[in-house]
This record gives structure tokens, sequence and C-alpha cells, in this order.
């Protein structure tokens, strides 16, 4: 009688899905910066007026909208600096300006004033934004480095026509809150920005865009 050997039948490993914990933190982050900006919104919203006013708020409502869905458009970066001192120097560069509140709103020139600078803000910036894509972030990081549009005179366009459309919301209503506000920001602004060039600099590519473009916030001036 002949034997018969015993089959064995090879199981094939079935890929299980697993969650990667860094792109939860990192989808986690973009939910909470939006909603950050969201929030923002709330003060003006509720004060929109046929007036130089009104259309200022009508301005900083979009500026926060935009800034809300660009936070959901983000990809991970390259390489990160996550510590307290980049979290503090963020949070203030950003937070700050949505605390002011739209109470006593000027008049005549200054109100005019105030809404051109909001308009030149959110305008700058957007296109900026365009030219960054999906790079855009709030924690110092590489997401690849960007030269064309209005980076090629300054190193920083999103962060001047962040604080230019602050500081037109700021006049459109100069309360002693928004003026101590804004004063404020600006620190945290040099300080953000300090921290995000010494990351970059680690890129050979990012010290040559430096070498050839002067400028930080300003041209001509800073």
């Amino acid at each position: 009688m002949e034997a018969v050997a015993p089959r064995i039948s090879a199981r094939v490993p079935v890929a299980q899905p697993h969650v990667i914990t860094a792109g939860l933190r990192h989808a986690l982050g973009n939910c909470l910066l939006a909603v950050t900006f969201l929030l923002a919104t709330l003060p003006a919203a509720r004060e929109l007026s046929f007036s130089l006013a009104g259309a200022a708020n009508v301005v900083w409502l979009t500026g926060d909208a935009t800034m809300a869905v660009m936070s959901f458009a983000r990809f991970a970066p390259r390489t990160s600096s996550v510590n307290l001192r980049t979290l503090a120097a963020s949070g203030g560069m950003l937070i700050l300006p949505c605390l002011m509140r739209p109470t006593n709103p000027s008049i005549g020139a200054l109100a005019t004033s105030g809404l051109i600078f909001e308009l030149f803000g959110i305008v700058l910036s957007q296109i900026a934004r365009v030219y960054m894509g999906r790079s855009f972030g709030v924690l110092p990081a590489n997401r690849g480095i960007v030269s064309k549009g209005p980076f090629r005179w300054v190193r920083h366009p999103i962060y001047f026509g962040w604080l230019m459309l602050s500081i037109g919301y700021a006049m459109s209503y100069p309360n002693a809150r928004n003026i101590i506000l804004i004063a404020t920001t600006l620190p945290f602004m040099v300080w953000r920005i300090d921290q995000e060039e010494v990351h970059l600099s680690a890129d050979p590519e990012y010290r040559r865009y430096m070498d050839r473009v002067r400028y930080r916030l300003c041209p001509g001036v800073v």
C-alpha cells in the first residue's frame, strides 16, 4: 500500500490596515488650527454692516476663513521643529491678532486707510499661498523651498500679509485692546521667523535663497 504524503497548505499573509500615528497627529493639528481661525471670525461676524467698518469686518472674515481652509490642505513636512519655543512663537503670532474686537470703529481717512491695509494684506497673503500650494505651515518646517511670486522679493510674504491685515483691522477699530495686541504680535512674529530660518538653514537650497533674497518682510525695510 503506497503512503500518501500529507498536504501542507501555506497561508499567504494578508496585509492588515494600520493607523499611522504621525498621520493622525498631522490631521488633528490641521483640524485644531482650522477651528482656531474659525472661532476668531465669530466676533467680527456679529458686527457686519453697510459701512467702512462693516467692509473691514468682511475682509477680516475672509482672511480668517481662508487661513482655516488652507489649514486642511497642508501636507506633512520633510522635517519640522516642534517644541515649547516654536509653539509659543507660532501661537503668539497667529492667535493674538485673533483676539482683537470690533469696537469703537474709526471714521474718515483712518477708516479708509485701515481698509486699504486689510485689502493689501489679504491679497498679498493669498497670492503667496497660491505659489506655496500645500506647503503652507504654522510651525517651523521644511516642506520644500518656494522662491517664485512674492517670495522673489521677501522671504516671508504670508507673514507680512497677515501683519498688514491685522494692522488694518486695528486701524478700523482703534481701541486700546487692539493696539496692544498688534504691538505684542510683532515680537512674536520676529521670533517665529528667526526659528524658521534657523531650521531651514540646514537646507543648502534655502541658504542660497537667503543669499538671493535679502529682506524678510518688507522690501527695502526689513
